[in-house]
């Protein structure tokens, strides 16, 4: 088990092991020795952050620490994760690291990497980068005119809307026939979002949109579905769209309120595209319904461990086109190959006007089966491999009778066992979630 990474780069409280200033100079030089050649050209290295208000300890920790090492870094500001994702495919960067602990709590922070060709790290690479911070590899600290200098670029956010602009060739006339209600979840979006939609013409109420460093993911986003949910009810909405803090995730709700997760965002896409006999890449979390209903248009559902790199690495390697999590990662091959919520967000949007088909309606896909999911705060999360864990696992996966699965993993990010069942019948999920929940929480 990785000690340092989880299922998306680094993260936990700041100021706290390990995400310390101590940790980031270890993971500069580290990622120095691996990924930065000096063979051909300085290395250049793009750092960006969300609102959080320990996101500048980090940013100007990692910029030091790179600068000393002969790097030049390029200060990126607060943007989404999947601008930062583009900016290094679009120039030639070596590392891009956000800054940034996703939905997580305000106080919690996290470093995403992503390589020159806007990937993030394989689970081989990520071992690597341990080993060498655990053997205390240090780089040697560069002198005189050998060190690196940092500034700030805020071309970044300018580059992206104007790609997102060419793209989506959405009638202004349509666009303002649909209300909106846009949560930001005062993260990264904050002001990209209202720029985005109100440019291509929509009627739209915004949310969440007033970061003051403390109140990101808040009660709101796209970890807090309720908001959006009765937000779009209040005002009256044809549908609303919740981000996470760092922009790479999304949720949608109809105009009821109910609420669309990644699954039914990846189902549209499917009808959006056309897609037939073709493959379709989502995580052990993806709902079995979701499944029947691709096997029904002919494609094959692949699914992956947790984790976006994961669905993205798979598709990297294959012809599939679209992929994501339930969570809302959404990730569509020809855009990133990283989550782009709102990318995907407008890609739903875009369809529902020209198939003329409202929200509600792209909601009746397919029904999912009922799941019950909950989470036990643990000390130690090898807890998840005590033989008598492991024994009631298979005793209560027997219980639900084929009829059901039941998934308990680790949270790559938090210390917390995940517990999910998913069948048809939801008594018996809840009395196995319950159980199994109650013997892990008093190990």
């Amino acid at each position: 088990m990785k000690k340092l990474f989880g299922t998306d780069g680094i993260r936990g409280e700041a100021n706290s092991y390990p995400m310390t200033i101590e940790v980031c100079a270890a993971f500069a030089d580290a990622l120095m020795y691996k990924y930065c050649d000096f063979t051909y050209m300085k290395p250049m290295i793009f750092i960006g952050k969300d609102t959080r208000i320990s996101c500048s300890i980090f940013e100007h920790a990692l910029a030091a620490k790179f600068c000393s090492l002969g790097a030049n870094v390029k200060l990126l500001g607060i943007i989404p994760t999947p601008i930062l994702a583009g900016y290094v495919t679009k120039y030639p960067a070596h590392l891009g690291i956000m800054i940034s602990a996703s939905h997580n709590v305000f106080s919690d922070n996290g470093i995403k990497i992503f390589k020159g060709n806007g990937t993030k790290l394989t689970d081989a690479e990520e071992e690597e980068i341990e080993s060498l911070i655990d053997g205390g590899f240090k780089c040697k600290n560069l002198l005189g005119k050998a060190v690196g200098k940092s500034d700030l670029d805020g071309d970044g956010i300018k580059i992206y809307c104007e790609k997102i602009r060419k793209t989506f060739q959405i009638e202004r006339a349509e666009a303002q026939k649909v209300k909106l209600v846009i949560d930001a979840a005062n993260g990264s979006l904050y002001k990209i979002a209202p720029e985005i939609f109100e440019s291509l013409g929509f009627d739209a109420v915004f949310i969440n949109c007033a970061p003051d460093g403390t109140n990101i993911n808040d009660d709101c986003g796209a970890a807090h579905p309720k908001a959006i949910s009765e937000a779009v009810v209040k005002y009256k909405a044809d549908l609303g769209i919740a981000f996470d803090g760092d922009g790479d995730r999304v949720i949608i709700a109809d105009n009821y309120g109910n609420i669309l997760d990644g699954d039914y965002i990846l189902a549209i896409l499917v009808e959006a595209e056309g897609l037939y006999n073709e493959e379709v890449v989502s995580t052990i979390m993806a709902n079995f319904a979701f499944e029947r209903y691709l096997e029904s248009q002919g494609i094959h559902l692949v699914r992956t461990n947790v984790g976006d790199q994961y669905i993205s690495e798979y598709m990297r390697n294959s012809e599939a086109k679209i992929g994501g999590e339930p969570s809302g990662h959404i990730i569509i091959k020809d855009h990133l190959p990283t989550g782009d919520g709102l990318f995907a967000a407008l890609k739903v949007l875009e369809y529902s006007i020209k198939s003329r088909k409202s929200i509600a309606e792209l909601l009746r896909i397919f029904k999912p089966y009922p799941s019950i999911s909950c989470s036990v705060k643990v000390k130690d999360k090898s807890v998840i491999e005590n033989e008598i864990v492991q024994v009631s696992i298979e005793d209560f996966q027997k219980q639900l009778r084929g009829e059901g699965r039941l998934i308990v993993r680790p949270s790559g990010t938090e210390p917390i066992i995940r517990v999910y069942a998913e069948g048809n019948d939801k008594l018996l999920l809840e009395d196995v979630v319950t159980q199994l929940a109650h013997l892990i929480e008093n190990m």
